[in-house]
């Protein structure tokens, strides 16, 4: 951005914040070099720009409910591993503004993007800018030497391109978040989403259409292609997130055990089964998928502790 932009940007920040929220993001700390960027590109006025947008969808379409904040390092390196869904990525946005808003002191979960993402004219610029991660390996691990909290969707595009009735079905974890996981001897927070699935029913796949774009796919939905563009609009599904219990499995196994495959698949399985064990509980305590005769948080039990406690979920 420009200085005026940026000044512009602070000021539709302050007409769309109220002055606690403000103070929140300007004291947040980022390292920035003289022009206003961090190593990865992000920029403090284009990330406060996205918040504001995904605040919004956030807190009016999506009425995100969520629990197990407790599970979240309050500060050092760790690995968010949620399930991923909704053809467009927009869980991601979710779970980032969830983190941002409700643990002390905010925390910015840099999301990792599909490397195919970096080709996207406009989109690459827009993620980069507003603190997301291309996927690449070498990004991950400069982060989690950072001590920075990094989202990592184990099932990558293959979860988000699912077909509908195959919604909620985990797609086998890819096992390099657990690699990463033990060479920094950061903790794995298996992370568990509903309602995505729903909020853009994939029924097709035209294949030769994704192969030209260099898309991994192209979907029909009951909306799209048919109405254009505005059929990618979700639809205003209820979020609900629940962070469980931190695997710490640098505390089990040493970084050598990276170059055993059996080993990784082992402990990426592990993680996936409890991140659908989460799933599955979740959907036997969900009423509806649109939530819109739940006026007041519902009351769950938190997937990771069984029924020994109840918890509230915190709109």
């Amino acid at each position: 951005m420009t200085k005026k932009e940026r000044k512009l940007a602070m000021s539709v920040a302050a007409k769309m914040l109220d002055a606690s929220e403000l103070d929140r993001i300007m004291n947040f700390p980022i390292k920035a070099n003289e022009f206003g960027f961090d190593p990865f590109g992000l920029e403090r006025e284009s990330a406060i720009l996205a918040y504001i947008f995904a605040k919004f969808i956030y807190e009016k379409w999506f009425r995100v409910e969520s629990v197990g904040h407790e599970n979240l390092p309050a500060k050092g390196a760790g690995i968010i591993s949620p399930n991923h869904s909704g053809v467009l990525p927009i869980d991601a946005a979710m779970v980032s503004v969830d983190i941002f808003k409700k643990i002390e002191p905010p925390r910015l979960a840099r999301m990792v993007v599909d490397y195919f993402a970096a080709y996207l004219p406009f989109v690459n610029n827009f993620m980069v800018r507003s603190g997301q991660i291309i996927g690449h390996r070498k990004n991950f691990q400069m982060l989690l030497e950072m001590g920075e909290l990094l989202g990592v969707f184990p099932e990558g595009h293959k979860g988000t391109g699912k077909f509908y009735w195959e919604r909620y079905k985990l797609r086998t974890f890819n096992v390099g978040f657990v690699e990463l996981s033990l060479l920094h001897k950061a903790p794995i927070i298996p992370t568990a989403i509903i309602g995505a699935e729903e909020q853009a029913p994939m029924i097709g796949d035209i294949k030769p259409i994704a192969k030209l774009l260099g898309f991994p796919y192209f979907p029909i939905t009951p909306f799209f292609p048919w109405l254009g563009p505005l059929g990618m609009i979700p639809l205003p599904t209820k979020y609900y997130i629940c962070y469980g219990e931190p695997f710490k499995l640098y505390e089990e196994y040493p970084p050598e055990a990276v170059n055993e495959p059996e080993t990784m698949r082992t402990l990426a399985d592990k993680v996936q089964l409890k991140v659908q064990e989460m799933l599955d509980e979740l959907l036997k305590k969900r009423k509806t998928i649109f939530g819109f005769d739940e006026m007041a948080p519902s009351t769950m039990a938190h997937p990771s502790e069984g029924r020994r406690r109840k918890r509230i979920f915190n709109a």
